[in-house]
């Protein structure tokens, strides 16, 4: 039997949490006030920044009213659930703690929507691409190969195992010309486009150049999206990565840019036809 993800279950626990209090029609600073707890403690748990404890959810249900006790007994088990060991609890060296929060949400989503202006994105990159990607003499072998690792059980469980999220991908036609790794590096790369874009639940679209400064060409991100819950978005740069969950604005935005690129881009067996066409610029 599957372990039950420790994401999924803090995620029940509290959208759950703040339904209830809804229809209590308590606000958050009321929960602070009657229990005697900080607000930020409320908004927190509520975030899902931080978990809740199976105490602290009996006193919550009891001040929304929630008697049910097969409900009850069904939150309690998924809050000990939830402070389970996460799936890559194994690579904590690797993953910094804004890409934990990502990883926590990744397979909660409904839908994904990754760009990246100058590689391929990482969801669809091989070992080989990811390692000529990571050569850095600073960085030692060890730390390489988790990552390469990540890497692999991320597809694996987004690509092979789950039919969501629905994973949209776009990818720039700089990514698919740029020589990274040599020509039987880029080989492989683009035959393992080729075949992602066969997974039912992947839409790849290719953004040639032709299109110029096309809407999202400076926003390399990915976004999250969900049924009954904030959006998230999910920025890396130079300095780091950033989760925006607050910023509903900033998300709504990407998406916007991101779909306005993708009406214009090539998809379908139009893009597996651009990929092929690229194939062509790299010996065998």
């Amino acid at each position: 039997m599957t372990s039950k993800d420790p994401a999924l279950e803090r995620r029940k626990v509290r959208l759950a949490l703040r339904n209830y209090r809804n229809d209590a029609d308590i606000s958050q600073p009321q929960v602070a006030e009657r229990l005697a707890w900080s607000p930020s403690k409320v908004i927190r748990i509520e975030g899902g920044s931080v978990g809740v404890s199976v105490t602290d959810l009996r006193a919550l249900l009891d001040l929304y009213g929630v008697t049910d006790e097969t409900i009850r007994r069904d939150l309690e088990q998924a809050t000990r659930d939830s402070r389970r060991p996460p799936w890559w609890s194994g690579y904590r060296d690797v993953v910094s703690a804004q890409f934990a929060v990502f990883l926590g949400l990744e397979s909660a989503a409904s839908e994904l929507s990754a760009y990246d202006p100058t590689f391929v994105p990482g969801l669809l990159q091989t070992e080989d691409y990811t390692r000529a990607l990571l050569e850095d003499t600073q960085r030692p072998a060890e730390r390489t190969d988790a990552i390469v690792r990540l890497r692999a059980e991320r597809q694996r469980r987004l690509l092979q195992e789950a039919a969501e999220p629905r994973l949209r991908f776009l990818v720039d036609e700089a990514a698919l010309r740029r020589w990274v790794g040599g020509p039987a590096t880029m080989r492989e790369q683009l035959e393992r486009l080729k075949s992602a874009a066969r997974v039912p639940h992947v839409e790849l679209s290719v953004v040639p150049f032709t299109l110029g400064a096309h809407p999202v060409l400076r926003s390399g991100s990915i976004a999250l999206t969900f049924r009954n819950d904030d959006d998230v978005l999910f920025v890396e740069g130079p300095s780091g990565a950033l989760t925006t969950r607050d910023d509903q604005d900033a998300v709504v935005a990407y998406l916007a840019r991101f779909e306005e690129s993708r009406a214009k881009a090539v998809s379908g067996d139009e893009a597996i036809g651009f990929i092929d066409e690229v194939l062509d610029q790299y010996p065998s």
